[in-house]
């Protein structure tokens, strides 16, 4: 049976919705509305899962990271309804997913030089104990993956803080300690293999 292609235009075009009804699903999504979050993130999971292979980090923590830009962009009145509420949703997946992978962007040859060098001491004994150490910690430093390269170098080369890291990768606070601490056991256990 032939279909009449201005009848399906018509009903595509009566389907659509309108800024008040867009506005109005966001809205649901805000107020914790269960079956709008669950929507909202299958909709999110489609741009984040395309982009797996890129991240370093967990694809939970890069949809956490959507949920929040999202989440306060509709708190702060930024949507409108002038494109459909998926597509105003997965614009800020697509670009969260860009911004993340361009953060974690480190070089693979990292150089430890960059890394402060232990002070010198007066003692011999002290001194070739401590380039002992250093030598374990420059295996250990090019053993370890390049976030924890990363990490190591704000803590310890740019002095940042947690939060300041935070900022900086745009993670919640809490991510960017859980992080350093798996990096840190990762360190440990790498020691323990050395030594």
């Amino acid at each position: 049976m032939p279909v009449n292609r201005s009848m399906f235009f018509l009903t595509a075009l009566l389907s659509k919705s309108s800024p008040h009804t867009e506005v109005a699903a966001a809205e649901k999504y805000v107020a914790g509305d269960r079956a709008a979050y669950k929507q909202v993130a299958e909709w999110i999971k489609q741009v984040t899962i395309l982009s797996i292979w890129h991240f370093v980090e967990d694809i939970e923590d890069i949809n956490s990271i959507v949920h929040l830009k999202l989440f306060s962009n509709l708190k702060a009145g930024r949507y409108r309804g002038e494109s459909t509420f998926r597509t105003y949703v997965q614009r800020i997946a697509r670009y969260t997913c860009i911004d993340q992978v361009r953060s974690q962007r480190v070089r693979r040859d990292a150089d430890p030089d960059d890394l402060p060098a232990p002070a010198k001491s007066e003692s011999p004994d002290m001194e070739h104990q401590q380039r002992e150490e250093r030598a374990i910690f420059l295996r250990i430093f090019r053993a370890i993956g390049p976030e924890c390269q990363k990490l190591w170098r704000m803590i310890f080369s740019e002095s940042l803080n947690y939060k300041e890291i935070g900022k900086y990768l745009n993670l919640p606070e809490g991510t960017v300690k859980r992080k350093v601490h798996e990096c840190k056991k990762e360190a440990i256990e790498l020691k323990e293999k050395l030594i």
